[in-house]
């Protein structure tokens, strides 16, 4: 296996592809964080300087808004290594350089699994990079009384990495399903960006079942970050209220929470332990199809 592995990062060092989508990933982070938390921002001050909110004594401004910029980048620059994940094996497939590994390896199984846990290794480096721009894209663009503390920064980032590695690994195994680098990209693509995100909007606030949407790929992954940074956005307008001998019952509760969810791109997701199970569960769906699809496939 320590061979395979060896092999495996060898064939992606000596491609362009690593860093072709590593840069603009960095670049989107970084951005993306930049606008997220200077809109937010925005916002925050000008409901906190604003007569009538101010009569309610309640100080917006102890409250981590930019949160929602570490949750939002971070879901939007996972489409990187997503797409890095299903080119690096539908590549070769597509031109059967992926022959030789298949008939020098032991088994097909193993030479896959030397992939999934080269790729885990490369999801936590973008992972990680990401989480770097996408903090110090925060800490520009956000005021500074809206940043979190260390623990609730390192929670969500820490949310978003994992996201982001398993993105990879479905990224490979819808890769490795359909053996097409057109066909994966544009399938990956047309789901991360339109069909799960308005589908969830959908389904979130158009049905009877808006947990419904936190089933899907896309819902459960964005309620990694997003139910972690709603979560404590709730805790903090909650002590708030609590703090000036208000109250909040549990139906204003559930209200601000799912409300707190939306802006934090997370619809309908369920708290960060469940999403993450889910989440789980479809990637070892993907990938396991991509084995079962690989075991018999005609590589001649």
């Amino acid at each position: 296996m320590g061979t395979l592995i060896t092999a495996e990062f060898r064939k992606i060092l000596t491609t362009k592809l690593w860093w072709a989508l590593l840069i603009p990933a960095l670049a989107v982070a970084f951005l993306a964080a930049w606008g997220w938390a200077a809109l937010a921002t925005e916002i925050a001050d000008q409901v906190t300087n604003d007569s009538t909110f101010r009569s309610f004594g309640v100080s917006i401004d102890e409250i981590s808004w930019s949160v929602i910029a570490l949750t939002r980048a971070m879901n939007l620059a996972s489409i990187f290594p997503m797409i890095f994940g299903a080119i690096g094996i539908a590549s070769e497939l597509r031109h059967r350089t992926i022959t030789t590994t298949f008939l020098t390896g032991p088994t097909r199984a193993a030479v896959l699994g030397a992939k999934a846990v080269t790729y885990v290794i490369w999801g936590l480096i973008y992972g990680v990079a990401v989480a770097l721009l996408v903090s110090a894209g925060t800490a520009v663009g956000s005021g500074s009384s809206y940043l979190p503390e260390g623990k609730q920064w390192f929670l969500v980032v820490l949310a978003g990495i994992i996201q982001i590695v398993l993105w990879t690994l479905i990224g490979l195994g819808v890769g490795a399903l359909m053996g097409s680098t057109t066909g994966a990209i544009v399938i990956l693509l047309v789901y991360s960006l339109v069909v799960g995100p308005f589908g969830e909007l959908l389904l979130a606030g158009g049905t009877d079942t808006p947990h419904l949407a936190g089933v899907l790929p896309n819902g459960s992954a964005n309620g990694l970050t997003g139910s972690t940074a709603s979560a404590l956005l709730v805790d903090q307008l909650q002590t708030l209220v609590l703090d000036r001998g208000g109250e909040i019952s549990a139906s204003s509760h559930e209200r601000i929470d799912t409300a707190m969810r939306v802006v934090a791109g997370a619809p309908g997701a369920f708290s960060l332990w469940v999403s993450g199970l889910i989440f789980l569960g479809w990637t070892a769906l993907f990938f396991g199809l991509g084995l079962l699809r690989n075991a018999r496939r005609d590589i001649t």
